[in-house]
């Protein structure tokens, strides 16, 4: 089964829309709540959102910003304060199916190319270990990632701050 990954299409509504909000839904805690308006908060903010297909059909999504966005995250700003060069991961989700598929991995290379080709210089995000993610923990791992510390988000879980180099 071949992933291809490509762009959302930013049409409200649409599609691509419906499958992220869904996805999101059903993969919390492993990520944060979304309604409509934050998802499209969010959104307008991101510098990608890509989607992951398996055979046409979407099967996982991932959210990254640039430096110097203007996001209330303080996951995010975490980030910035301490890298001038970096590409963040704000949300990723595989659906149930698709697991094991590659999915997650080629919406991380996607990512790698994408913050490469801008020039910066690390891959960033957090994996929540309160509630646990112990999945999400081995994958980022295995990709190479580097824990860099561990705190307290502000919506009360506790995670783990990780970076790869590009």
């Amino acid at each position: 089964m071949a992933v291809d990954v490509r762009s959302a299409r930013p049409d409200d509504g649409g599609e691509d829309e419906a499958f992220i909000l869904a996805l999101n839904a059903a993969s919390t805690p492993a990520v944060s709540d979304l309604d409509l308006d934050d998802w499209r908060t969010l959104r307008d903010l991101a510098h990608a959102v890509l989607v992951a297909e398996v055979d046409g059909a979407p099967a996982g999504f991932i959210v990254l910003l640039r430096p110097g966005a203007s996001y209330g995250s303080d996951n995010y700003a975490w980030f910035e304060q301490r890298f001038l060069r970096h590409y963040y991961i704000d949300r990723v989700a595989v659906a149930g199916h698709a697991k094991g598929m590659g999915v997650g991995r080629a919406l991380y290379d996607a990512a790698a190319r994408l913050g490469a080709g801008l020039g910066e210089q690390r891959l960033t995000c957090e994996v929540n270990i309160a509630p646990p993610n112990p999945d999400s923990l081995a994958f980022h791992e295995r990709l190479g990632f580097r824990r860099l510390h561990e705190r307290m988000s502000r919506s009360g879980k506790a995670v783990a701050m990780f970076e790869r180099p590009l």
